[in-house]
């Protein structure tokens, strides 16, 4: 599988920044949210309430998308780069765990080391023991507990490192809305190819082969809900009334068009994305987010960038 991995380079001195009311309405509080997320899922796992399970879960993915769509925590300090790994897995992780994870249900070995994997005690690994899995089978809640415990860990440790680093952020402006547009851009490629494209039958790797198992969370019906919550997170950025971002910078900038297009983009993704069911991405619904996804693409991609006076540098590598 290969992907896209942009790197952005100023090449001019023009662009402000998103600021302090930015990073505490969006950064801060989408990573409290999500750790209240998981603190309520472990409590319904506790209690054993199937119904409340589910729809905690249906939180938590939501919570935890908002955070993995701003996420550049790694470009302040590269000791994070990895840490959303250790949530997710998600085209990151060529492992089969559902065999893995059965073979640890079914031996009698001591729990903390039968979950040595940091794949283990991923949402991914969540998601299939909580949905697929008895819960009144003591050992089978053990590890659903041990791995939201495990998930609400690198989220507080997420947490800790935006306030570390958060002067740092906000210190240089340049710096941080070349971080913010390359995380848009990057996060719309994996929205467009990996979510949506892949399970369509409409990206280069499944072409013509459409499946909707192949979704994220096609084992849960969450899959429409996180791209839900990844293109709302997008609008955060963009286009919010109440704190200064990047949509009102691109504005001072005479980058009106340009952003216009965006945001025309990201309406028309969201509009299509709550017209979805789960089973809705192999027909015309799938298709129409596809393209409307490919057109936000390329109005962060090629018109944004360039009018805001970024160049970029595009890799491929290889995922798998």
């Amino acid at each position: 599988m290969r992907y896209l991995v942009v790197i952005i380079f100023f090449i001019s001195i023009v662009v402000n920044a998103v600021g302090e009311k930015f990073f505490n309405q969006v950064i801060i509080v989408n990573i409290i949210l999500a750790i209240k997320s998981v603190d309520l899922l472990i409590d319904n796992i506790n209690q054993a309430n199937s119904t409340r399970i589910r729809m905690q879960f249906g939180n938590l993915v939501s919570s935890w998308k908002k955070v993995e769509t701003t996420y550049f925590l790694g470009d302040l300090n590269e000791d994070y780069l990895d840490t959303p790994r250790y949530i997710d897995i998600f085209h990151g992780n060529n492992e089969e765990i559902k065999p893995q994870l059965d073979l640890i249900i079914n031996s009698n070995d001591e729990l903390f080391n039968a979950m040595y994997k940091y794949s283990h005690k991923t949402i991914n690994a969540l998601e299939y023991v909580l949905f697929t899995k008895d819960l009144s089978h003591q050992r089978v809640k053990n590890m659903a507990l041990i791995i939201a415990k495990s998930i609400k860990s690198y989220l507080s440790e997420i947490l800790d490192g935006y306030k570390m680093y958060q002067s740092k952020f906000l210190e240089n402006e340049q710096y941080a809305s070349a971080i913010l547009l390359n995380t848009l851009i990057a996060g719309t490629y994996k929205l467009k190819e990996w979510r949506v494209g892949d399970v369509a039958g409409l990206s280069k790797k499944f072409k013509n082969k459409p499946n909707n198992y192949r979704a994220e969370y096609a084992t849960s019906g969450n899959s429409v809900n996180a791209i839900k919550a990844i293109l709302e997170t997008q609008a955060q950025i963009i286009n919010s009334p109440d704190y200064q971002d990047l949509g009102d910078i691109s504005r001072q900038f005479k980058a009106r068009k340009e952003i216009d297009q965006a945001i025309s983009a990201l309406n028309d993704s969201i509009a299509n994305a709550n017209n979805m069911s789960e089973f809705d991405f192999i027909n015309d619904k799938g298709k129409r987010l596809y393209q409307s996804t490919n057109r936000l693409m390329k109005a962060y991609y090629i018109s944004l960038m360039d009018k805001l006076g970024f160049v970029s540098k595009v890799l491929d590598a290889d995922g798998d």
